[in-house]
């Protein structure tokens, strides 16, 4: 387990306030909530970038997260639900309710090779094979809004204004500077940025997501009054690296994280299990191998660390607040008590960290004069993530992080609320993932999903499941013990794949000890104990429903070797 573990490391404002300010003070009158209750009800997915299950204050952080937990307590916590291993994939299963090897996204654009190109399913961004919840949505009458993260294509044929978006500012790239255009990488110096399908530059005194719910209100009191319905998909930024926020934010937690991960950790474990995320009888497990102890940091090693995640809870704390913000616009505007909310994290939580061992990385630094001292990061010129030990807490309670079929890089937070349908401070244990989302959101808005052919045009129907009997508690569960749900990611030995209680997966070494284990994810949701040897029957059935997952879906290895070794670099 150690060697798994330890290769980790290597792996994976600018605000008008004063157009709003009006706006938050009004009263909702009753003729206006009477209006709302008669159309379908509006749809607002809250999506977060990199952030790991533990980090806000509903699944056990100690960061304060009142909007989002308010959320919560109103509405269905789901404790076992998935995205996809990294950005883009979960994204595109999102938006299409059809899996990422079909949907365009089977790998990253960025990281497809010669053999993966121009095969079906590995486009590198959504394709024209699949149907987005904004067109259909918008096709029913729906106003559809979209900020924040796209990174599902470039040109203009397949941007948000594309892709069924009424109203979208979208940074088109996997990540970016979130104080100013800075770009992500040496390859991506400077950031793309597409309002309504032109690019643009952004403002002075940019703030990512400040500016983002900004938008989203101007774009919602747009259209007040005409009776419509709308869809919001709010992809914010943060809290993916680099890591930045306003100044107050980060004056906010100094010192609070001095303790170290391994306290913070283990308070979080504790409190999860007081939540009821996980079971009592769950053994608190030791840190990821390579991660070292807090205490045997040196004295300044520890005060920086603990900066690097004072920034991040301030990012956290940050992206909470603008939540805050656009549900008290909805409230004061009489739209409020018709909307269903969705909260939840795009994969599991970051350990790369690009500071150090990663050339490119530090002559682009020199070059773009990045300053990384203690006394400056978090700011614009900086450009820090938080490394393995923080994404070992955020991660908590399980194994792994970003770019891994590990239960930490594909288990994700999820909160739906709905006043009135879904009821209040309930959970389920139930499995679900992002491919859920789709059938769901078409099944509140009482809209169909086309079937097999859009505009002339064949596509692939929905695989996804409506989570309705879920939510609202006629069904204690939408897949049954024999409904298989596979993963796969850069086809590089990098595959699980779901039945029941059930969890079978290979992941190549370093990152794996490429063979085949079989978990009880219900009782061993830390992927500690193989019971392979136990069960070969159960094991070799898994197997076969992997292999017809990946012949039924088009997946293609990244080379001919298939246990072939990538590194992420996420």
């Amino acid at each position: 387990m150690k060697n798994r573990v330890s290769k980790f490391i290597l792996l994976v404002a600018f605000s008008s306030f004063s157009l709003i300010a009006c706006s938050i003070a009004r009263k909702s009158s009753p003729a206006q909530t009477e209006t709302a209750k008669k159309k379908g009800p509006n749809i607002v997915l809250l999506m977060a970038d990199d952030m790991g299950y533990s980090d806000v204050g509903a699944f056990g952080s100690e960061i304060p997260t009142p909007n989002i937990d308010t959320l919560a307590k109103g509405g269905m916590k789901l404790t076992r639900f998935y995205g996809g291993a990294a950005c883009s994939p979960s994204r595109s299963m999102l938006l299409s309710g059809v899996d990422n090897h079909q949907a365009g996204l089977g790998s990253m654009g960025e990281d497809l090779t010669d053999r993966q190109k121009g095969k079906p399913g590995y486009e590198g961004q959504l394709n024209d094979r699949v149907v987005s919840v904004a067109t259909v949505l918008k096709d029913a009458g729906y106003h559809t809004y979209m900020i924040g993260k796209w990174h599902l294509g470039h040109d203009a044929a397949h941007v948000p204004a594309a892709r069924g978006f009424e109203q979208s500012f979208a940074l088109i790239d996997g990540a970016a500077n979130h104080l100013n255009q800075r770009g992500y990488s040496p390859g991506k110096p400077v950031a793309t940025y597409n309002n309504n399908g032109k690019n643009v530059n952004l403002p002075q005194n940019f703030f990512s997501a400040d500016f983002y719910t900004n938008k989203l209100i101007e774009n919602i009191n747009q259209n007040r009054g005409d009776g419509k319905p709308f869809f919001i998909y709010a992809a914010y930024t943060s809290p993916h690296d680099p890591l930045q926020a306003p100044q107050q934010y980060i004056k906010k937690y100094m010192g609070k994280y001095d303790i170290g991960w391994d306290r913070i950790r283990e308070q979080r474990f504790q409190r999860q299990k007081q939540l009821g995320i996980i079971p009592n009888n769950l053994q608190f497990p030791a840190r990821a191998a390579g991660v070292p102890a807090w205490n045997s940091l040196t004295p300044e090693q520890r005060r920086y660390n603990s900066k690097l995640m004072a920034i991040y809870a301030g990012m956290v704390d940050n992206l909470d607040g603008n939540i805050g913000r656009l549900i008290a616009h909805l409230k004061s505007i009489g739209e409020y008590e018709n909307t269903i909310f969705v909260f939840i994290s795009d994969n599991g939580a970051a350990a790369h960290n690009f500071a150090k061992g990663h050339k490119e990385f530090e002559d682009w630094f020199k070059k773009e004069k990045i300053d990384n001292r203690y006394e400056n990061i978090g700011n614009t010129n900086s450009f820090v993530s938080y490394g393995a030990g923080w994404a070992d807490t955020s991660a908590t309670p399980f194994f792994g992080f970003k770019g891994r079929v590990y239960e930490g890089g594909i288990r994700i937070p999820a909160i739906f609320y709905h006043p009135g349908a879904i009821k209040q401070g309930t959970k389920s244990a139930a499995f679900a993932s992002v491919m859920d989302m789709m059938p769901t959101f078409l099944d509140y808005a009482g809209a169909q999903h086309p079937g097999t052919s859009y505009q002339g045009n064949p596509i692939i129907p929905l695989q996804g499941r409506s989570l309705r009997p879920l939510l609202e508690g006629t069904a204690t569960r939408i897949y049954g013990d024999n409904d298989p749900i596979g993963f796969e990611l850069f086809g590089d030995g990098n595959r699980a794949l779901f039945l029941g209680d059930w969890k079978v997966s290979k992941i190549n070494k370093p990152y794996g000890d490429n063979q085949w284990k079989l978990f009880n994810i219900t009782q061993d949701p830390r992927e500690l104990v193989d019971l392979s040897k136990k069960n070969p029957d159960q094991l070799k059935k898994m197997i076969a429903l992997y292999k017809q997952y990946e012949k039924d879906k088009g997946v293609v290895y990244r080379s001919d070797n298939e246990d072939q070794v990538f590194d992420l670099g996420l």
